[in-house]
Protein backbone atom coordinates (compact mmCIF):
# COMPACT_ATOMS: atom_id res chain seq x y z
CA UNK A 1 0.00 0.00 0.00
CA UNK A 2 1.21 3.47 -1.21
CA UNK A 3 0.92 5.58 2.31
CA UNK A 4 2.60 9.42 0.49
CA UNK A 5 0.51 11.49 -1.04
CA UNK A 6 3.35 12.49 -3.24
CA UNK A 7 3.36 9.07 -4.26
CA UNK A 8 0.34 9.36 -5.19
CA UNK A 9 0.39 12.99 -7.16
CA UNK A 10 3.41 11.30 -9.28
CA UNK A 11 1.60 8.35 -10.73
CA UNK A 12 -0.68 9.96 -13.17
CA UNK A 13 2.35 11.36 -14.70
CA UNK A 14 4.47 8.31 -14.66
CA UNK A 15 1.65 6.28 -16.46
CA UNK A 16 0.96 9.37 -19.31
CA UNK A 17 4.82 9.95 -19.49
CA UNK A 18 6.60 6.68 -18.73
CA UNK A 19 8.93 5.34 -16.41
CA UNK A 20 12.10 6.72 -18.46
CA UNK A 21 10.94 10.45 -18.78
CA UNK A 22 10.25 10.42 -14.84
CA UNK A 23 13.67 8.60 -14.16
CA UNK A 24 15.14 11.92 -16.53
CA UNK A 25 14.66 13.96 -13.91
CA UNK A 26 16.62 14.22 -10.60
CA UNK A 27 19.79 12.77 -10.22
CA UNK A 28 21.41 9.46 -10.71
CA UNK A 29 20.75 8.13 -7.04
CA UNK A 30 17.33 10.74 -6.28
CA UNK A 31 14.80 10.43 -9.04
CA UNK A 32 12.05 13.20 -9.81
CA UNK A 33 10.85 15.88 -7.79
CA UNK A 34 10.63 16.97 -4.29
CA UNK A 35 8.05 19.33 -2.57
CA UNK A 36 9.77 21.68 -0.02
CA UNK A 37 8.30 24.57 2.33
CA UNK A 38 10.60 27.24 1.96
CA UNK A 39 10.46 29.38 5.06
CA UNK A 40 13.01 31.60 7.28
CA UNK A 41 14.61 34.88 6.18
CA UNK A 42 13.74 34.50 2.33
CA UNK A 43 11.86 37.13 0.08
CA UNK A 44 9.69 34.42 -1.05
CA UNK A 45 8.55 31.94 1.27
CA UNK A 46 6.06 28.98 0.33
CA UNK A 47 6.04 25.41 -1.10
CA UNK A 48 8.41 24.78 -3.65
CA UNK A 49 8.81 21.49 -5.80
CA UNK A 50 12.08 21.42 -8.15
CA UNK A 51 13.54 18.29 -9.41
CA UNK A 52 16.19 16.09 -6.84
CA UNK A 53 19.76 17.98 -7.38
CA UNK A 54 18.73 21.37 -7.33
CA UNK A 55 21.51 23.57 -5.31
CA UNK A 56 20.40 25.07 -2.14
CA UNK A 57 21.53 28.58 -3.24
CA UNK A 58 18.69 28.00 -6.50
CA UNK A 59 16.20 27.14 -3.75
CA UNK A 60 17.33 30.27 -1.50
CA UNK A 61 18.00 33.05 -4.47
CA UNK A 62 16.44 31.83 -7.68
CA UNK A 63 12.89 30.68 -6.04
CA UNK A 64 12.82 32.63 -2.38
CA UNK A 65 14.67 35.82 -3.91
CA UNK A 66 17.19 35.62 -1.46
CA UNK A 67 17.90 37.33 1.92
CA UNK A 68 15.73 40.34 2.63
CA UNK A 69 17.90 43.53 2.70
CA UNK A 70 20.83 42.42 1.02
CA UNK A 71 22.34 40.69 4.31
CA UNK A 72 24.34 37.32 3.84
CA UNK A 73 23.64 34.12 4.17
CA UNK A 74 24.15 32.49 6.69
CA UNK A 75 22.82 28.82 7.37
CA UNK A 76 19.43 27.02 6.50
CA UNK A 77 18.20 23.91 8.07
CA UNK A 78 16.67 21.57 6.38
CA UNK A 79 15.05 18.25 7.51
CA UNK A 80 12.48 19.87 10.01
CA UNK A 81 13.09 19.22 13.74
CA UNK A 82 15.43 16.15 13.28
CA UNK A 83 17.38 18.14 10.16
CA UNK A 84 20.91 19.97 10.88
CA UNK A 85 21.63 23.53 9.69
CA UNK A 86 23.78 24.11 6.54
CA UNK A 87 26.30 26.54 6.55
CA UNK A 88 27.15 28.50 3.80
CA UNK A 89 29.98 27.09 2.69
CA UNK A 90 27.33 24.26 1.07
CA UNK A 91 25.10 26.37 -0.53
CA UNK A 92 26.05 25.11 -3.54
CA UNK A 93 25.19 21.61 -2.83
CA UNK A 94 23.12 19.44 -4.61
CA UNK A 95 19.19 18.57 -2.79
CA UNK A 96 19.17 15.18 -3.16
CA UNK A 97 19.66 11.87 -0.45
CA UNK A 98 23.40 11.61 -0.60
CA UNK A 99 24.76 15.02 -1.29
CA UNK A 100 22.90 15.94 1.90
CA UNK A 101 23.80 12.83 4.07
CA UNK A 102 27.06 13.22 2.73
CA UNK A 103 27.54 16.35 4.51
CA UNK A 104 25.47 14.53 7.50
CA UNK A 105 21.77 16.35 6.87
CA UNK A 106 19.09 14.72 5.45
CA UNK A 107 15.76 15.67 3.43
CA UNK A 108 13.70 14.80 6.49
CA UNK A 109 10.33 16.40 6.01
CA UNK A 110 11.90 18.54 3.33
CA UNK A 111 11.14 22.07 4.87
CA UNK A 112 13.97 24.50 4.27
CA UNK A 113 14.81 26.96 6.93
CA UNK A 114 16.83 29.87 5.69
CA UNK A 115 18.52 32.74 8.04
CA UNK A 116 20.50 35.52 6.98
CA UNK A 117 19.62 37.25 10.52
CA UNK A 118 23.05 38.47 11.71
CA UNK A 119 22.63 37.33 15.39
CA UNK A 120 22.22 33.51 14.43
CA UNK A 121 24.51 31.25 12.94
CA UNK A 122 27.32 33.76 12.09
Amino acid sequence: MINNVETYANITKIILNGAEWYSSIGTEGSKGTKVFALGGNVVNTGLVEVPMGTTLREIVYDIGGGIPNGRDFKAAQTGGPSGGCIPKEYLDIAIDYESLSSIGSMMGSRWINSNGRYEMYG
